[in-house]
């Protein structure tokens, strides 16, 4: 006698065969091998790290207590949102200082990123969005490990599914002027933090640290 089985997908799990149990059809001379179905659940993505390595902020933090004294080391105010496919990413910075404005955070991106981080001041403004999906997809495939925004991004699901790290003060759909104002490799001040272009910046789940010298533990 010919089996069919079918695989099935619901929320949240994936059904699979299994061919091993067998059962007797009494009507038969023979047993007839029937698929057991067995419900595995779907694992979610994996959280990607960037560069860090074992390199925890927490950890460089304990590390790194001298520095932290001496204000060669400093975390970012606990203010940002998590976007992104890697939840984890470290580089040298390179600052921008805008409001309103993303000619110049195009214009940055446009440049092989190398692995480092662009740092964007937007004077934390949550009136419209500096970086959307296209920037995203942009600092992806120009080689930058991280964008880290002090405003808004728009176009969420797509940067989520981008292969870099984003941190945002949140999400607004209205894109931005297109003036083209704006300084770049500026020292800048990110909720009381001062940033000089060409530091260090180190984020993952607990923070973002930056240091005026690249860290090891």
């Amino acid at each position: 006698m010919a089996c069919a089985y079918a695989v099935f997908i619901g929320t949240g799990h994936r059904c699979v065969s299994d061919p091993t149990p067998t059962i007797s059809h009494p009507s038969s001379d023979r047993d007839t091998a029937v698929p057991a179905l067995r419900r595995i659940p779907l694992r979610p993505p994996p959280i990607r790290q960037h560069l860090m390595g074992s390199l925890a902020t927490a950890e460089l933090c304990d590390a790194n207590a001298s520095l932290l004294a001496k204000g060669e080391l400093r975390v970012l105010q606990p203010m940002f949102q998590t976007y992104g496919q890697c939840r984890a990413f470290c580089g040298p910075i390179v600052t921008l200082k805008v409001f309103e404005d993303n000619v110049l955070v195009r214009e940055v991106l446009e440049a092989p990123g190398d692995g480092r981080v662009l740092v964007v001041d937007g004077g934390g403004s949550t009136r419209c969005a500096l970086v959307g999906g296209n920037l995203g997809q942009l600092a992806q495939n120009m080689g930058w490990a991280g964008i880290v925004v002090n405003g808004c991004i728009r176009d969420a699901y797509e940067i989520n599914g981008c292969d870099i790290g984003v941190r945002a003060l949140g999400c607004h759909p209205l894109k931005s002027n297109k003036k083209g104002l704006g300084e770049k490799h500026v020292t800048v001040n990110i909720g009381g933090t001062i940033i000089h272009d060409g530091e260090w910046l180190y984020a993952d789940s607990d923070g973002i640290l930056v240091s005026a010298i690249e860290l090891s533990l």
